[in-house]
């Protein structure tokens, strides 16, 4: 062991020495498999945080989420009267519980130096909330069972999150009064810090208290449970089937063809995109790195070449080839762990500046994403194994000739022997194929983001700003106030200087249309259709710009009392009436209650104007269907406030805010922003995985050309004396040049004939991830063809126009 041990450390400070004497190919090295290792550190971070890591619920393999199935799809929101049943009959849950999320007004005390009202998050969620998840609060407690009983809802739990923040970690808090939305609310408990719930958009959590009457057809609700001991999740499916096929016998106008849906939780945290984007994403910074560690293994089997009579000295004076073997893979070694230590820095870096670039909230709350100790333990492996991948082929090929062969060799002509080369160019071959793979990926991602850039909102975003409108009588609106309210507000905001239009809307541009509503046509009563259905307030339209395709918008003849009317847009009248004339005709909608917790009669809205196509649903719905009522007649709060001005939107914003306080002192403006910036923010999703490919992508061609150069220059000097002989008997700078790029542009044409192939794979399997674009792009696939090529071509030109100047008589006399 001992021996061992001595030996290891010899081998280790001999490899330093050596290392030491070549700074510029350490240097090289080094920072070649720091880059590698680094990305793969980062992106492993992100893979293992959102994809690998098991959630910290105690059992989470019991809990599952809940969903109503409509009669044409998988999945929709719940019902509450349906929720109820579902907890009433329902037997194999120990604990279920209803969700849905909101905003409200946080009033800081009297006391407080006169601090301005400031908006939460809040959930409201079922008492048994916390327990599906078996979480306990740090402080305090959480709901009681009652809790969520009309006239004991008036408790709030806070998130550790808003606890430091809001209220300086003050251990008091519990059981003192907060006034929420105007009205008093007792804090019972606070939720450990560094938690999955700390990482969650709410920062306080309300008991969900439904009232006398609760609707069976409007879906609002989310819903999780956990499953007892013993109960799986396909007799959980079983039962809630069986249950729903009860409701929608007993409830057919309303409820025929639905059932229900159970999902085990962790498999709905991560959307199909997203998971597909880090997959990819991981697969491109291995694939960097074997570009790196064959880049590596050329310049170490260069290396071998050149130190071919130190290796056929200690062969010949008795030095076993498993020990020398071992030498050289020491090197290796030390050359990864050096550029592992640079890597963690770069790494860490790169991650940072990725989730810099991430909204807040993008990955669920249950991913934890840390470069910690399986992150390490991950760069640790791939270090060894880096440091073989590109040290073994190298080590073996040194060590294979004899030492009298290799003594031979090492004289007046120290050229490798074909099977060198060969192996060489095969590596080169496989760093461009692999490239070339991963920069036609980039080619197309970047190209399909662009065409995402140029897809028309139906409207212009510059000097749009929006906000969420968090009302105070959010629970129990009254119809004649509500409406009075929002017409102060409306007319305070629009009096604000550089403010041309101003209005509500049950959802903000980009951001959905509030509710999405089944619909009849009175010529079709048996016939249920969709459309998006935003209430808005008629200065709307002119806030967005959105262009009149026929009839009218919404004006002020809409009114409560007066003839309920819609207006639609093109895709709703291509989806349909298609080459008929829409306006005049009537649509069978059910009107949304005020509280947004239900529907009222079914009423019928005449369609009186058609509008262009609002992007509503994002840039990347192809037919967004919508149709606008009127706020007046039919008042609801859920509300979000637009408004078109000019003038810098960081001020107009805070003037807005202003004026709005001047009509309620405790009304706050919830995430304002530019529609510009809700643009932008609509894209991460597709912009960070675009960047990040292309990086690498870039940075894969680079260090193949790099490889390309290197493996070139060493074979040409090698060929210092052939190329002077030929030089000597007549060949011109021309023929040199042209024999040199010969040599290095076939393992090139090679690698990137193997690398279309892959390329059309790989294109194939990203082709979800792309917008518009064929997963066989010509464009796309010539237009990097083009590049890498005239690259390449300049990574083998430069050693070839370094030969062909060579002096005949300097090659001849060279060693």
């Amino acid at each position: 062991m001992k021996t061992i041990l001595d030996t290891t450390l010899q081998d280790l400070r001999y490899a330093a020495r050596v290392l030491r004497r070549n700074p510029g190919f350490t240097f090289f090295a080094v920072l070649t498999i720091a880059l590698g290792l680094g990305a793969n550190a980062a992106i492993f971070s992100l893979v293992d945080g959102v994809l690998l890591k098991s959630m910290g619920y105690p059992e989470p393999e019991r809990i599952v989420q809940l969903w109503e199935r409509p009669p044409r799809g998988l999945r929709n929101g719940i019902a509450a009267a349906n929720y109820i049943d579902w907890t009433e009959q329902s037997r194999s849950f120990d604990a279920m519980a209803a969700q849905t999320g909101g905003t409200m007004s946080y009033s800081p005390s009297s006391d407080a130096g006169g601090a301005e009202p400031r908006s939460v998050r809040a959930a409201y969620v079922s008492a048994p909330y916390f327990d599906v998840f078996g979480t306990k609060a740090a402080l305090g407690r959480t709901f009681a069972r009652d809790e969520d009983q009309r006239g004991k809802e008036k408790v709030a739990v806070l998130s550790h999150r808003l606890w430091l923040n809001l209220f300086g970690a003050d251990r008091a808090i519990v059981g003192r009064s907060i006034l929420l939305n105007g009205e008093p609310y007792t804090v019972i408990g606070v939720l450990p810090g560094n938690s999955e719930f700390d990482r969650r958009a709410a920062e306080l959590w309300i008991p969900l208290a439904f009232p006398p009457q609760v609707a069976r057809d409007y879906h609002y609700l989310g819903a999780v449970a956990r499953l007892k001991p013993g109960v799986s999740l396909q007799q959980a499916q079983a039962e809630m089937s069986t249950i729903a096929e009860g409701i929608a016998t007993r409830y057919p106008d309303v409820k025929k063809g639905w059932g229900a849906t159970v999902d085990r939780y962790i498999d709905r945290l991560v959307g199909p995109q997203t998971r597909l984007s880090l997959i990819v994403l991981m697969c491109a910074v291995v694939a960097v790195l074997l570009i790196g560690c064959a880049n590596l293994a050329n310049l170490l089997m260069a290396r071998a070449t050149l130190r071919s009579r130190e290796i056929a000295l200690r062969l010949a004076l008795g030095a076993r080839r498993g020990r020398v073997i071992r030498m050289l893979l020491t090197e290796s070694l030390l050359l990864s762990t050096l550029g592992a230590i640079l890597g963690v820095l770069f790494g860490y870096g790169l991650l940072r500046w990725i989730q810099s670039l991430l909204p807040p909230f993008y990955f669920p709350a249950e991913a934890s994403i840390a470069l910690d100790l399986r992150v390490l333990l991950f760069l640790m492996i791939a270090t060894v194994l880096t440091s073989i991948t590109f040290g073994l082929s190298p080590a073996l090929q040194a060590s294979r000739r004899g030492p009298v062969e290799a003594l031979k060799e090492s004289g007046r002509s120290s050229s490798a022997s074909r099977r060198a080369v060969y192996t060489r160019h095969a590596f080169v071959g496989l760093q461009v194929a692999v490239a070339f793979i991963l920069l036609a990926g980039a080619g197309l991602m970047i190209r399909s983001f662009q065409r995402v850039l140029d897809v028309d909102t139906g409207y212009n975003t510059e000097g749009i700003v929006a906000a969420y409108l968090p009302l105070p009588m959010d629970r129990n609106p009254e119809v004649v106030s509500l409406t009075q309210y929002i017409q102060q507000i409306l007319d305070e905001v629009g009096a604000v200087p550089g403010v041309t239009a101003t209005a509500v809307a049950t959802a903000i541009p980009l951001r959905g249309w509030g509710d999405g509503m089944p619909f009849r046509l009175p010529e079709k009563p048996d016939e249920i259709v969709g459309t998006g259905f935003k209430i808005v307030t008629p200065g709307y339209f002119q806030a967005l710009g959105l262009r009149v395709i026929a009839g009218r918008l919404l004006d002020d003849r809409d009114r409560a009392g007066s003839l309920p009317v819609v207006v639609v847009n093109e895709s709703f009248v291509r989806r349909y009436s298609p080459n008929q004339n829409a306006i005049g005709k009537r649509i069978l909608v059910e009107q949304i209650l005020p509280s947004r917790r239900g529907l009222g009669p079914q009423v019928a809205w005449e369609i009186v104007g058609i509008v262009a196509d609002e992007k509503g649903r994002g840039l990347e719905t192809p037919d967004d269907i919508g149709a606008y009522a009127a706020f007046a007649q039919s008042p609801v709060v859920g509300l979000g406030l637009v408004a078109r001005g000019s003038g810098d939107s960081g001020l107009l914003i805070k003037s807005i805010q202003r004026a709005v306080q001047r009509v309620n002192k405790t009304q706050v403006l919830d995430r304002p922003t530019t529609v510009v910036e809700l643009k932008a923010e609509s894209m991460i999703g597709r912009r960070m995985p675009t960047m990040l490919l292309g990086g690498f992508a870039l940075l894969a061609m680079l260090l193949a050309c790099a490889g390309i150069y290197g493996v070139l220059s060493f074979v040409t000097a090698n060929r210092t004396q052939e190329l002077g002989i030929r030089a000597a008997l007549g060949a011109s700078r021309w023929d040199i040049v042209r024999m040199v790029l010969g040599s290095g542009t076939a393992p090139v044409i090679a690698g990137l004939l193997v690398g279309l192939g892959g390329a059309i794979g790989l294109t194939r399997f990203i082709q979800s991830m792309l917008f518009q674009t064929s997963p066989i792009d010509a464009i796309s696939l010539t237009a990097v063809s083009a590049v890498f090529l005239v690259v390449a071509m300049t990574a083998c030109l430069v050693p070839a126009w370094r030969a062909a100047r060579l002096d005949p008589m300097l090659a001849l006399r060279q060693e």
